[in-house]
């Protein structure tokens, strides 16, 4: 008897196994997942710091643990201005599959009259580009620019971001998440979906939603403003394709003639 229970569980054992490995493809992947824990940053985390004496640097905090963006800023708009962003390549994915990209923003001093945007954004290479002049469509941040703090989608050069006017949501606070779904349309016209939240917040609050046709291939950490002083906790981009409903129905199969073989088993 025990020889027959131990068969029986090494082959739900076996089963079950088979089953993950049919789902996990189609979970989500991860293209970089970092929270700067170590002495090196992510092999697919770049930077892009084209005037480190004048504008700003990027280094890691092996202290604090975080990348921190420091120097004395400048204005991101039609012009990039020699900013520092620090990016990884946006995932492949084909039309209809989803990607997505999550950081959280900490500023390290008081807030100052000139203002400041830390945040999300994508653009084009090579290393310094950017501004609504090469392309670059949006930012979406923690806004402390004129007294008039937010989570803000702007759009850069006119205040238009895609198909829609700038989004924004009112908060008072120096630290937020900030999380961008990215569905893939035909011709690149893709549906971008965005999303903040405190640290202390269990569920996301949806900000808005924008379209437009983008080719950019990078999606970056950026700080726009003076006197550079911010912090990245974290910065997570995943693919994050639908399941494929031939896997789906595999294992549905699978399952159904598992659970027919043990009750066949048990009645003998």
């Amino acid at each position: 008897m025990n020889l027959h229970m131990s068969v029986r569980r090494r082959v739900i054992v076996s089963v079950f196994f088979i089953i993950l490995w049919l789902v996990s493809p189609w979970c989500v992947r991860a293209e970089l997942t970092t929270s700067f824990n170590g002495d090196t940053l992510d092999s697919n985390l770049h930077l892009d710091i084209p005037d480190p004496d004048g504008v700003g640097t990027i280094s890691l905090d092996t202290v604090n643990h975080c990348l921190l963006f420091y120097g004395s800023g400048a204005d991101l708009w039609n012009d990039r201005n020699g900013l520092p962003y620090a990016w990884t390549a946006i995932p492949n994915v084909g039309v209809g599959g989803m990607w997505r990209a999550e950081t959280e923003i900490q500023y390290n001093v008081a807030y100052h009259a000139w203002g400041r945007i830390a945040g999300l954004t994508t653009y084009s290479g090579p290393d310094g580009s950017g501004g609504a002049s090469m392309g670059q469509e949006f930012t979406f941040g923690l806004d402390q620019w004129d007294y008039n703090d937010a989570a803000r989608v702007q759009g850069l050069g006119d205040n238009q971001p895609g198909d829609s006017g700038n989004l924004a949501e009112g908060l008072l606070s120096d630290i937020l998440d900030l999380r961008m779904d990215v569905t893939v349309g035909e011709g690149n016209y893709n549906t971008y979906d965005f999303y903040y939240k405190l640290p202390s917040d269990s569920e996301w609050s949806t900000l808005g939603t924008i379209h437009y046709t983008s080719t950019d291939d990078r999606v970056a950490l950026f700080f726009k403003g003076g006197d550079m002083d911010v912090s990245f906790n974290y910065f997570n981009v995943t693919a994050v394709p639908e399941p494929s409903s031939v896997a789906m129905v595999g294992s549905g199969a699978v399952i159904f003639w598992l659970v027919r073989f043990i009750k066949r088993w048990n009645q003998a």
